[in-house]
């Protein structure tokens, strides 16, 4: 009778050791996180990387009324020219480079131009650019129908989604251009033009991806799909192997519905596995409505998340859970609950300090290369790296400054940084290393991010600019439409860089 007693207390007594450890670490994580979600800067004073001096000198906030704004708009643009002013235009602000900032100039708020209408026969959303994917997903979700492709959480806009050409979970798909039937702009003339592949094609090719700098993109005709259930599974798998397993899961399967990696930041396991997350359709054969429910983000899932800061252990932890586990549990989620969740809930609260994201786009078959590359670079600068996320992405065949000239698959780094000059400069030399890496793998870079490319590395990665400054000047010779962007990346010489670029530029759809 002892010995059973004795059994069990070792027993209890192992448990309590294997679990307490975890239990107090993450309750010491949830004690010392701030409660307040930081609020986004204010419209021309920042973006979402909390790290931008210039400021805008006067801010727009654009009617909600789609006639009112177009008038409010043309005298904003008159005014513009007679008083050589520039405007930058924002929603969300979740770029990071000062896409949406010119300094002391006019900045947009585009927020409240926001309508809403489904054409259910055509399976058209008519959206204002200002909507943010809260307010477009539920409205879908009451009539059975979900965005075809988007980022993976719902606090962008759609005006700042199309400008970037986003892309996310939407396995074997390319970017979001690829879903726009058609928008209409109003150019700095003031004159509105209907751009889709067959009216005004090269414009529509150059504001797809276009960073606000062609025009104010007012409503969008997206292609949306029946809102459907999915169940998560995931599969563990080595970074060598990662592109061919893939592959094996996804292409030719109807039931993938979505489907995203990760590769391990843990130090037990650091750039040496990774996990492949597929979200397997169960198709009900009708479009699925009011799936969404009232549930507020997993507070776990921030705890586990934000554990990861400045701990090996919590590095370590999370990717343990993650691999035994899954994000979902198995549980079974409609399209819309997946891509209904945002992104913020997930950040620092330390004032001191932001979260950045880098991301690069690398060729198929040479993925496990740059893994490879990517590694000691990483291990050499030590950031402070909480997450890789990878996506595929399909050709891009609609825009101009394409990141996606065949199939690519992206890696999503999220850093953690200190905002102090010193943080800055760390942060400028990792990232220009691993670009250096991405472009000998005959990859780009994503270009929303912090303005830490050189030009040289800009031009490399993307030979179609020049061009695109030159057909800018075509549609925007006063230059209106001017952001940080556009100041930082424009080629000094803009006539000498187009002429050492031609053999490079192909004709529209065809660079590469």
């Amino acid at each position: 009778m002892k010995s059973v007693r004795f059994i069990l207390w070792s027993l209890l007594v192992l448990a309590l050791l294997i679990i307490g450890r975890p239990v107090l670490f993450l309750a010491s994580v949830w004690w010392h996180d701030g409660s307040a979600i930081k609020v986004m800067p204010a419209a021309g004073q920042d973006d979402a990387s909390r790290l931008n001096r210039a400021k805008a000198g006067e801010v727009i906030a654009v009617a909600s009324d789609p006639v009112a704004a177009e008038h409010q708009l043309r005298e904003l643009l008159q005014r513009a020219i007679r008083e050589n002013r520039h405007i930058s235009i924002s929603g969300a602000r979740h770029s990071m480079g000062g896409h949406t900032i010119y300094p002391g100039g006019i900045a947009l708020d585009m927020r409240a131009f926001s309508r809403l209408e489904l054409d259910e026969q055509k399976r058209l959303l008519i959206v204002g650019a200002g909507a943010r994917w809260f307010e477009v997903i539920p409205f879908l979700d009451q009539r059975g129908y979900a965005v075809a492709v988007m980022q993976a959480n719902n606090d962008f806009s759609v005006g700042g989604s199309i400008s970037v050409n986003c892309h996310g979970w939407q396995n074997d798909a390319p970017p979001i251009s690829s879903t726009v039937e058609s928008f209409r702009i109003m150019l700095s003339t003031g004159n509105v033009l209907h751009c889709s592949r067959e009216e005004n094609r090269e414009l529509f090719s150059l504001a797809l991806g276009g960073y606000g700098l062609f025009g104010i993109i007012l409503e969008v005709n997206l292609r949306v799909v029946p809102n459907d259930f999915y169940r998560a599974e995931a599969h563990a798998v080595v970074p060598s192997d990662y592109v061919s397993t893939y592959h094996e899961l996804t292409r030719d399967h109807y039931d993938a519905g979505m489907a995203y990696g990760r590769i391990s930041i843990a130090p037990e396991s650091f750039f040496q596995e990774a996990s492949i997350t597929l979200l397997r359709r169960r198709n009900t054969g009708q479009p699925v409505k009011n799936t969404l429910v009232e549930i507020k983000p997993s507070l776990l899932k921030r705890v586990v998340f934000r554990g990861g800061v400045d701990s090996e252990y919590g590095k370590n932890l999370r990717w343990w859970l993650e691999k035994h586990i899954g994000e979902t549990g198995g549980a079974i989620l409609s399209r819309n609950q997946v891509m209904n969740e945002p992104s913020d809930f997930y950040l620092t609260r330390d004032p001191e300090t932001t979260d950045i994201l880098h991301e690069y786009f690398i060729p198929a078959d040479h993925f496990s290369e740059f893994v490879a590359q990517a590694r000691p670079i990483l291990l050499k600068h030590r950031p402070e790296l909480l997450n890789v996320t990878v996506r595929n992405v399909e050709t891009d065949h609609e825009t101009f400054l394409r990141y996606a000239p065949e199939e690519m698959f992206a890696l999503v780094m999220l850093f953690h940084q200190r905002r102090t000059p010193d943080g800055e400069t760390a942060m400028r030399n990792l990232t220009q290393e691993l670009i250096d890496a991405a472009l000998a793998c005959g990859g780009r870079y994503y270009l929303p991010y912090r303005p830490h490319a050189t030009q040289e590395q800009f031009l490399r990665a993307y030979p179609q600019a020049p061009a695109f400054f030159a057909l800018k000047q075509k549609y925007d010779p006063a230059s209106v439409f001017e952001n940080q962007f556009s100041l930082n990346y424009r080629p000094r010489d803009l006539q000498e860089a187009i002429d050492a670029a031609k053999p490079t530029i192909q004709p529209y759809g065809r660079q590469k």
